[in-house]
């Protein structure tokens, strides 16, 4: 791949440069630190060294100039990522086959809002993100990184191209699961999802509805976050927050055979242990 078709992203703070570090490090190609930092990210250091790359110890003004804010946590470094793949059908099919749960964005254009849902994501287990429109434009920006924590680079993050002809692709492999706001049903009041041999596709979307009008005929459960009401909804990432755990353990607890199933077989652990 040409040197020119990569994209620079900056990292600040500690668990985003650390994490980027052990998932990928080919990915950084310049370090400016706090002196406290040379010893915590000496193995980083000597890698960098070995690789005939710079670092250099940098004052808190110099490191306010590089990152353009002061939330940089004293360490910043410059890397580059190459454009999002776009997954082919064959992807999918394995994805699928190998009971792999995606999260896809639908537009969601706030670098701060796919940061949340990249912590969220990883927290629960997922690995595929998937971007669509705005979001793929939104994941380059250094807010997104910073504020991801290292769980961006935790993913695997592609570009799933338009969704809704995607996914009327993916009907037969996954649950589609969508979330709105209002409408569909609530989560607190719904069953544990049921879809044997089909992982979920979630979609989180950014419009006054949650996901659009043209992925809601696309979903086979729409899901929302009840409230308490009035004019406020949750965003994409507060939605993401309290919605994929929720959805995530149902799927779990049913593999597991419930909740009552699974305190049958703690009684009968410690009866014969």
């Amino acid at each position: 791949m040409a040197e020119s078709s990569f994209r620079p992203v900056l990292l600040c703070g500690e668990s985003a440069v650390k994490t980027c570090f052990e998932q990928r490090p080919k990915a950084i190609k310049r370090l400016w630190l706090a002196e406290e930092w040379h010893k915590p990210f000496s193995d980083l250091c000597q890698w960098m060294a070995r690789e005939k790359l710079s670092y250099s110890t940098s004052n808190e003004r110099e490191l306010d100039r590089i990152a353009g804010h002061s939330a940089h946590g004293g360490i910043v470094a410059a890397t580059e990522r190459p454009p999002l793949a776009l997954p082919k059908p064959a992807d999918y099919a394995g994805w699928q086959a190998s009971n792999t749960p995606l999260l896809f964005l639908e537009n969601i254009a706030d670098p701060l809002q796919i940061g949340a849902i990249a912590r969220v994501a990883a927290a629960t287990g997922i690995t595929h993100l998937l971007l669509s429109g705005s979001a793929t434009e939104a994941v380059y920006a250094e807010r997104a990184w910073s504020t991801a924590a290292g769980a961006l680079d935790m993913l695997k993050i592609c570009d799933a191209g338009p969704l809704p002809p995607l996914l009327r692709q993916l009907q037969g492999l996954f649950c589609i699961v969508g979330f709105t706001r209002p409408g569909g049903r609530r989560v607190d009041q719904l069953k544990p999802i049921r879809a044997p041999g089909r992982p979920p596709a979630i979609v989180l979307g950014d419009t006054a509805t949650g996901v659009s009008s043209e992925i809601v005929g696309k979903c086979e459960h729409l899901l929302h976050i009840p409230g308490v009401g009035g004019s406020t909804w949750l965003n994409a990432a507060d939605t993401a927050a309290f919605g994929l755990p929720w959805l995530l353990r149902k799927e779990r607890g049913h593999e597991a055979g419930g909740f009552l199933a699974q305190k049958r077989a703690r009684q009968e652990a410690r009866r014969q242990g």
